[in-house]
């Protein structure tokens, strides 16, 4: 069922107010890349917006014990 205008702009006023957006850029021919990213979230049975949540969390927790 298509959403109607007043329903899409609501949600996008939600999504402003509720999150940030950081945009994370990687090269296609990139070493590693999104395909890699991608691949590795789903085998985990990840989204990859859970992957990259949980990769930035154990490196700053990782990152502030090793400088204490």
């Amino acid at each position: 069922m298509a959403q109607s205008k007043a329903h899409m702009e609501a949600t996008g006023r939600f999504e402003k107010k509720a999150y940030d957006k950081i945009l994370f850029r990687i090269r296609k021919d990139a070493e590693l890349n999104g395909n890699m990213i991608r691949t590795h979230a789903e085998a985990r049975g990840e989204s990859i917006n859970g992957f990259l949540l949980r990769a930035v969390t154990e490196t700053i927790e990782r990152d502030n014990s090793s400088t204490k």
